[in-house]
């Protein structure tokens, strides 16, 4: 977009500066993130081979997840699950199912449900990399800018590429509760408690939101299993580039433990492989399935 010379305008007898393309660049934005798909009829243009949207194209975007949007497009994804989704232990059939995609960012999970059969799916993130759970008195400005890129686009580009009716709400897993979306026959929440400061009250969260099932795959600490620290959670610091900040990572026990603690009930393992990541990273996963077993917020 081309630069401009900054309007002034006067905002209670204060003069202020702005440009105006910028801002209208992001509500375009924001719009588009949060569109509906269009008609069946309305496919994508393509331009050597991958679909334009909005005038953007697959590699505009840098992906999390490695998405199949056919017509022989793959995006190129920092994780890849296509072949893993059987050890996930997703139900075959969604039919008639309302479903919860927790922390979707590209939406490869919300996706997956949508093509088993679900009635309805919410797929709920955050608005940009700079409102993970990072440390209250961190400074926004101390973060590499990639924390600050509006999160959103690659599901929204994915969305319509598969013409999806899957809806995507700006919501943190803290804020979900019966009374703003609702509860849901399915839930799936995978790789984010380690992001959060506190993994027990987003567990509750996801309990208040299940009335059926909830299947919740997490990494876990490898180490703690071997030396016998059943229940235990190790304190990790740092950043990443896609994710947000690394809090904790427990053992299985641990994470067991917190399902129970949230008032899940019937907690059973059903899985426990290797999920690889980036060019060479390896991070253990362990999957759990779980009723919310009635009683308050049923």
């Amino acid at each position: 977009m081309p630069t401009t010379r900054p309007r002034k305008l006067s905002v209670a007898g204060v003069e202020v500066s702005i440009t105006v393309e910028r801002l209208l660049a992001e509500r375009i934005k924001r719009a588009w993130i949060n569109a509906r798909p269009g008609p069946a009829s309305g496919a994508p243009l393509y331009r050597n081979g991958a679909p334009v949207l909005n005038g953007t194209t697959v590699q505009d975007i840098d992906w999390y997840h490695t998405l199949d949007l056919g017509n022989g497009v793959v995006t190129p994804g920092f994780v890849d699950h296509r072949e893993q989704v059987a050890q996930y232990q997703f139900p075959a059939s969604l039919a008639g199912k309302r479903c919860l995609d927790v922390a979707t960012f590209d939406g490869f999970w919300a996706f997956e449900m949508e093509k088993r059969g679900a009635a309805e799916v919410i797929a709920i993130d955050l608005y940009s990399r700079a409102d993970c759970d990072y440390p209250s008195n961190w400074s926004k400005e101390e973060l590499t800018p990639k924390f600050r890129t509006i999160a959103g686009t690659g599901f929204a580009y994915a969305k319509q590429a598969l013409n999806s009716k899957v809806q995507r709400k700006v919501l943190s897993v803290y804020e979900l509760s019966p009374d703003v979306l609702g509860t849901f026959d399915f839930v799936f929440m995978s790789d984010l408690l380690l992001h959060l400061r506190d993994p027990l009250r987003a567990l509750e969260s996801v309990w208040s939101v299940t009335r059926g099932e909830a299947l919740i795959a997490e990494c876990y600490d490898g180490a703690l299993e071997t030396t016998g620290e059943l229940g235990a959670m190790r304190f990790v610091m740092g950043a990443d580039d896609y994710s947000g900040y690394h809090w904790w990572l427990p053992s299985v026990s641990a994470l067991r433990a917190m399902m129970t603690v949230a008032r899940f009930q019937d907690v059973e393992e059903v899985a426990r492989f290797d999920l690889a990541v980036g060019a060479n990273g390896i991070l253990p996963k362990v999957v759990f399935r779980a009723g919310h077993g009635g009683g308050q917020e049923a």
